[in-house]
């Protein structure tokens, strides 16, 4: 199959993890994969140092660019009469909606597909009812969560709706060096917690913040580790001066030694809003390392609280820190959150079977041949 995956993202995070995962599987597979990106991007670069072909002309901007569209559009339209794709599959709103606005009147159309990664509501307008309801023929669904929230959508067939989890190279973690971190930044006795993420509202940093204010005193090794860019880079820096943990907080900006890092934790935690699964819980979990985590969208899909982990609320920095206090009395107890959250990722959460999934999900449509019309009646 000739297959043509988009993304307008030029940062990392999980959401480009998972469409390198998924591209590199099935060039493994022996299908022909190109990713469709901005010019420069982060996933653009790790694409092209395994050798996955890229188209990077589209730029993919933000917000509404009527001019910026258009040239999307001329140039995606190039690439679409060119490629000859059996399969389009788009990641987020910029490119799905480019992408289908280029499909328009295309003789010989691909399938399109589009994966919501996210638990952010879809607001129910006529275009995205369009776009989501009849111009793409399947949505993935990267978590349970996500999969109730579209199914509650009068426009989205449950038919057309199709839970595929992420996934993480479990070899990659697990045996990182743990005093390598901790040496760099001095830490060597104290009990670390890690939080590894863009520096966004949703992700919980203050509550995390205000949950170490709270049990700094009883727990006086307690340090935190913070991996990720964003927009809060300063004024979560500020708020660790006001409430006096300042000196207990390391922001170590974006790091590609990811396994390293997670090595050198005794605790990693994600006090989320919103998630649409963690790809950071899973890179954790195969680390084994005891996690603390909210109990909101995907997260419940890979810790199962009081077995491979601990759930809290969303939002409660009282029951987190209770949380963490607990993993620090209880390290036995903990250690084996780690171990079964590791079995867990073998089992579930392999990068080979997210790849068989997708394929068996294209070869599916394309058995077909028959893309109905954007246009026909849902």
């Amino acid at each position: 199959m000739k297959i043509l995956h988009t993304n307008f993202h030029k940062g990392w995070g999980g959401q480009s993890n998972r469409i390198l995962i998924v591209c590199r599987e099935l060039q493994r597979k022996g299908h022909d994969v190109i990713l469709a990106t901005p010019s420069g991007s982060e996933l653009a670069k790790r694409a092209h140092a395994e050798g996955i072909g890229t188209f990077e002309k589209a730029r993919f901007l933000r917000g509404f660019s009527p001019r910026g569209l258009w040239g999307d559009l001329r140039s995606l339209g190039s690439l679409l009469k060119e490629g000859k794709f059996d399969i389009i599959h788009t990641h987020g709103s910029q490119d799905s909606w480019a992408l289908a606005l280029a499909l328009i009147g295309l003789r010989d159309r691909p399938f399109l597909l589009r994966t919501k990664h996210n638990i952010f509501p879809i607001k129910d307008h006529f275009a995205n009812r369009w776009l989501y309801g009849r111009a793409a023929q399947k949505i993935v669904c990267i978590s349970r969560a996500i999969m109730e929230y579209c199914a509650g959508k009068s426009y989205l067939h449950p038919e057309n709706l199709v839970l595929i989890h992420s996934a993480v190279n479990a070899d990659l973690y697990g045996n990182g060096n743990r005093e390598e971190v901790r040496k760099e930044l001095g830490w060597e006795g104290k009990y670390v917690l890690g939080i590894i993420g863009r520096l966004r509202p949703e992700k919980g940093h203050r509550i995390l913040f205000q949950a170490i204010h709270n049990i700094k005193d009883r727990i006086p090794e307690l340090a935190l580790l913070v991996s990720g860019t964003g927009t809060l880079y300063q004024n979560l820096q500020d708020y660790a001066r006001e409430l006096h943990i300042s000196e207990r907080v390391r922001f170590l900006g974006f790091r590609e030694d990811i396994p390293n890092i997670l090595a050198s934790l005794d605790l990693f935690v994600m006090p989320s809003y919103s998630e649409g699964l963690g790809t950071a819980a899973l890179e954790a979990a195969a680390a084994r390392l005891p996690i603390i985590a909210s109990n909101v969208g995907g997260i419940p899909d890979i810790i199962e609280d009081g077995k491979t982990g601990l759930l809290v609320p969303a939002g409660d920095p009282r029951a987190l820190a209770q949380a963490i206090q607990f993993c620090h009395n209880n390290r036995e107890k903990a250690g084996t959150f780690g171990t079964r959250a590791r079995e867990r990722i073998l089992k579930d959460f392999s990068e080979k079977a997210l790849g068989e999934k997708n394929e068996r999900l294209y070869q599916s449509l394309v058995t077909k041949r028959n893309v109905p019309s954007p246009f026909s009646k849902a």
